[in-house]
């Protein structure tokens, strides 16, 4: 049988779960081109682990994270994952995390060129 005490350190650890969740914090605007066409892309820090990229009608919830041989990113909701150079361009996403559309591509290779460059994938972000 749980105490009150126990109901109140529950309810409260799911708050603070709750809470996390919807965190979202804007980190930049930047803008993506491709030919003579031209485009905002939105990066947000959701839940204080990963980001969304939207850019062109496409939001990408991206995870990133640095390694020996580059930068692994995980794109859950498009079913994707690669390791890919800093400096990576339109072609390294096509061909390493798997993301065939090209706007698509171009919108997460300049997003993760500015987390990169920015350094914005260790700040505030706790590892698991």
């Amino acid at each position: 049988m749980l105490t009150q005490e126990m109901r109140e350190r529950v309810r409260a650890e799911a708050l603070a779960h709750i809470h996390l969740a919807n965190m979202k914090e804007h980190v930049a605007t930047v803008m993506a081109a491709r030919g003579k066409e031209k485009w905002p892309v939105c990066i947000t820090l959701r839940a204080g682990e990963y980001f969304e990229v939207s850019g062109r009608s496409t939001s990408m919830d991206v995870y990133l994270a640095e390694t020996y041989s580059g930068y692994l990113v995980s794109i859950p909701n498009f079913q994707r994952c690669g390791v890919v150079p800093g400096d990576c361009s339109l072609y390294d996403v096509q061909e390493y995390i798997g993301i065939d559309n090209k706007v698509d591509a171009t919108t997460l290779a300049v997003a993760l060129r500015y987390l990169i460059e920015s350094g914005e994938i260790a700040k505030g972000r706790k590892v698991r």
